[in-house]
């Protein structure tokens, strides 16, 4: 596990609560989200430069409060960053989401890029620059690899819908055969009051870039688990017509 990821870890309540405030300098943004209809918390217009080779990166923070517990969610995530100067290469940024739920109890993260476009024979990735990219688990295809996808490199800033980068390892190691799980979907179960945070770093030296927009984006899963009561409930109707086909066989 990378540096920046493990200090991210084991100071999370620091990060939850200080993330926003040492970022840009304001108290973090409180959400009241809808049910049934989901919620989304982001910015827009952003514009914070991204350091230049420095791991500690950038973290915008939002809570979230009001939301019922035990629904699932399936999320997705926008992520805009725009060169600056001479343009960071997109194979330079490390970037997740987390959320923290209001307890402290459980954190989870989702990895959205790591380096993409590393392999054994391209370690520093692709050398494009700026992105304007949706992250959903149900893509087609990988962010990783975007340039195989799309057939060569793009012309302007990278765009479209793409499935996370899910590499959860040190991005100076990661490759396009590295193992791949940290998806959205865990988070999407979670109990989602609490923090979100969006963490972005520039890796490499040379070249720089800003944020310029972001956002998550929660909506109900079509597939929703029963509570408990509803489960017993079930059984009962289920028991109560097989006894009554068994009296009408006898």
């Amino acid at each position: 596990m990378n540096h920046c990821l493990e200090n991210h870890r084991m100071n999370l309540s620091r990060i939850a609560a200080c993330a926003l405030i040492a970022s840009v300098g304001i108290s973090t943004p409180r959400v009241q989200a809808q049910q049934p209809l989901g919620f989304a918390v982001g910015e827009s217009g952003v514009s914070q430069p991204i350091p230049d080779n420095d791991p500690s990166g950038i973290a915008r923070t939002f809570q979230t409060s009001g939301l019922t517990v035990g629904v699932p969610y399936d999320l997705t995530v926008r992520l805009s960053v725009e060169p600056t100067g001479f343009g960071a290469f997109n194979g330079d940024y490390y970037a997740y989401l987390l959320h923290e739920t209001a307890s402290g109890s459980e954190f989870r993260l989702a990895v959205l890029m790591n380096r993409v476009g590393s392999s054994a024979s391209q370690p520093n990735g692709y050398s494009d620059s700026g992105f304007q990219l949706t992250f959903s688990d149900s893509a087609l295809q990988d962010i990783h690899q975007y340039r195989v996808s799309l057939g060569g490199a793009p012309t302007g800033l990278v765009s479209g819908t793409w499935q996370p980068d899910g590499r959860s390892m040190d991005p100076s190691l990661a490759l396009d055969t590295s193992p791949r799980s940290a998806f959205l979907a865990p988070l999407g179960q979670m109990d989602p009051n609490g923090h979100w945070t969006l963490f972005v770093a520039d890796m490499e030296a040379g070249g720089s870039g800003k944020l310029t927009g972001w956002e998550v984006r929660a909506v109900p899963s079509a597939t929703v688990i029963p509570e408990p009561s509803t489960v017993w409930m079930l059984g009962i109707g289920s028991a109560a017509a097989m006894g009554c086909r068994r009296r009408r066989t006898a």
